[in-house]
């Protein structure tokens, strides 16, 4: 689906500068970097897919509250991004039988970390309840913003893994390659929800969300690998 890009008012600039370091952080937790360098810790890497699952699991969940309250705009990206989401359950749990994580353990699901648990209900607070510029800002232009760099950083140690083969890597390369098209639309919605001062829908409030949102992000990978 192609995105028809308006040209950037200047706190977009601002809103990319202050995440940046937040961004990076993410990309330099010990699961990433371990991944990138072939070197994930057996045992570690098997609670980190299933830590960090209900996230995976509820993120077309999150997307459909969006699209039931979304302007005509947006319409067609969160039906399309719902579709495409569900597919990458199925991605993520080839990658737990690539590093042998038991099926029961996807199945039926272990009591949520605590980190994860916070980061949960912090994305579904905002998709249910949180002004729609910033409930975006929030969950797709955060989170999926992030997830081509970590699959990138990730693939450049996995791609040499035997051992999981390309169903395990499936994930990881199915988000290498989307070109960062889901948080550049994203960014055209937040763009007019700020234009039309929809409510609290401000410059400073959607950065303030999304750098909330990679902080809980960041937490949550790191509470899941050392789980």
């Amino acid at each position: 689906m192609s995105v028809q890009v308006t040209p950037h008012p200047p706190w977009v600039a601002d809103l990319d500068s202050t995440l940046e370091p937040s961004r990076q952080a993410i990309l330099d937790t010990p699961v990433i970097i371990d991944a990138s360098e072939n070197q994930l810790v057996d045992g570690q890497i098997q609670n980190f897919l299933v830590g960090f699952y209900p996230i995976i699991r509820d993120f077309p969940q999150w997307l459909q509250m969006l699209l039931d309250r979304s302007p005509a705009m947006g319409r067609d990206f969160f039906t399309d991004n719902i579709r495409v989401e569900r597919r990458h359950d199925a991605m993520w749990r080839a990658m737990g039988d690539g590093f042998n994580v038991h099926k029961k353990r996807f199945q039926e699901p272990e009591p949520m970390i605590p980190a994860v648990k916070k980061f949960h209900a912090y994305l579904t607070e905002m998709c249910r309840n949180a002004e729609f510029g910033q409930a975006v800002s929030a969950t797709n232009y955060a989170v999926e913003g992030v997830a081509q760099k970590i699959s990138e950083k990730a693939l450049r140690g996995l791609a040499k893994n035997e051992k999981i083969g390309p169903r395990g890597r499936w994930w990881l390369e199915e988000h290498a390659k989307y070109d960062d098209e889901h948080p550049i639309h994203a960014l055209e919605i937040i763009k007019d929800c700020v234009k039309r001062g929809n409510g609290g829908d401000t410059p400073e409030k959607v950065t303030q969300v999304a750098l909330e949102s990679l902080s809980l992000m960041k937490a949550s990978m790191e509470a899941s690998y050392h789980a």
